[in-house]
């Protein structure tokens, strides 16, 4: 949610931006749009309107284009062919794919798999999109995860093969968080403050007005319109995984959509993570691998990571945090 002109508005998973009330102060111009399988929010804090809304289009616009290169729901993405092919010769794909795949391998590696990007044959038996969607058979389910290997993705310079016939790539836990990080790069060339967030992966740069830095609020996993904490954000990437993103319940369990890759059910122990990195594309993955591990080993992880800070929510309702997590600026339990 949004806290602007002294009142909530409806925002996007699990990240809140707080404004501050001032008569004087011209409102910041911000458009939404559905992109990536998600709610994107772009805000941006300047004086011509028309300047605003034409460099927020043109950050729309970059987040399309990857999307039409990285997304497993267009058939002809470049992502798609390359899951097509799985089990035959090597595709020659763009230097972008490339990046994001190389950098999935790697963060699947320092991981120790509990990042993987090829956890699609699984993803698919769940079925999270459908209206109602339910848990695999047991034994179509480990089939399905005799696919599961990043380390099966065979990257030689700008070709890319899977070596399994019936592997699949989905980069949802990554490809977003770049888009971002490439949205905001174009965005920052053509205006000085601004802020994006799609879906819990955000960016800001600038401040919000000569005063106030962009202070984003992490909304309470249970309760949409509890604020968790606050601090200040600029040219750092965050990103949020949590079990209440998409869900459903039944007989009483919640089965959400961050699977293990090692048994392909959803991962236990913890309802939310966010991460602090270097850039969006890292948090996301991060995030996401963090969750998977679980408080203890993911946070001890995240410890050892350069530049990185984490909090996390327990199924308990209880918070956890990484050492400097609450050195941020303008940090605040709310």
């Amino acid at each position: 949610m949004i806290f602007n002109g002294c009142k909530w508005t409806a925002l996007i998973l699990g990240i809140t931006l707080l404004t501050a009330c001032s008569a004087e102060e011209r409102s910041p111009v911000r458009r939404t749009q559905f992109i990536m399988g998600t709610l994107v929010e772009i805000t941006v804090s300047h004086a011509d309107e028309k300047v605003a809304n034409l460099a927020m289009t043109q950050a729309f616009d970059e987040m399309r284009r990857i999307e039409k290169l990285m997304s497993t729901y267009l058939l002809d993405s470049e992502i798609s062919q390359l899951n097509r092919s799985a089990g035959g010769t090597a595709l020659a794909l763009s230097p972008e794919v490339v990046e994001v795949l190389r950098e999935a391998v790697r963060w699947g590696e320092a991981s120790a798999g509990a990042f993987d990007v090829t956890i699609e044959p699984v993803a698919r038996l769940w079925n999270f999109d459908e209206e109602e969607p339910q848990a695999p058979e047991p034994e179509r389910l480990q089939r399905a995860l005799t696919r599961i290997n990043y380390r099966d993705i065979e990257i030689e310079n700008d070709r890319v093969r899977l070596a399994q016939p019936g592997m699949a790539v989905n980069l949802g836990a990554i490809a977003k968080g770049y888009a971002v990080d490439r949205a905001a790069a174009l965005l920052r060339g053509l205006v000085p403050n601004g802020i994006i967030n799609a879906g819990g992966d955000l960016t800001a740069f600038g401040r919000r007005n000569p005063e106030d830095p962009w202070i984003i609020g992490l909304q309470h996993p249970r309760e949409p319109n509890k604020v968790l904490a606050s601090f200040a954000v600029e040219k750092r990437g965050v990103a949020t995984s949590g079990d209440y993103q998409k869900y459903f319940i039944r007989d009483g369990v919640r089965y959400h959509h961050i699977l293990n890759p090692t048994t392909g059910l959803p991962a236990r122990g913890l309802t939310s993570v966010t991460v602090i990195a270097p850039s969006v594309m890292q948090a996301d993955a991060l995030a996401t691998a963090a969750f998977v591990m679980g408080a203890e080993k993911g946070l001890a992880w995240l410890d050892n990571l350069p530049e990185v800070e984490a909090l996390v929510v327990l199924a308990d309702g209880n918070l956890r945090f990484t050492n400097g997590f609450q050195k941020q600026p303008r940090f605040s339990l709310r």
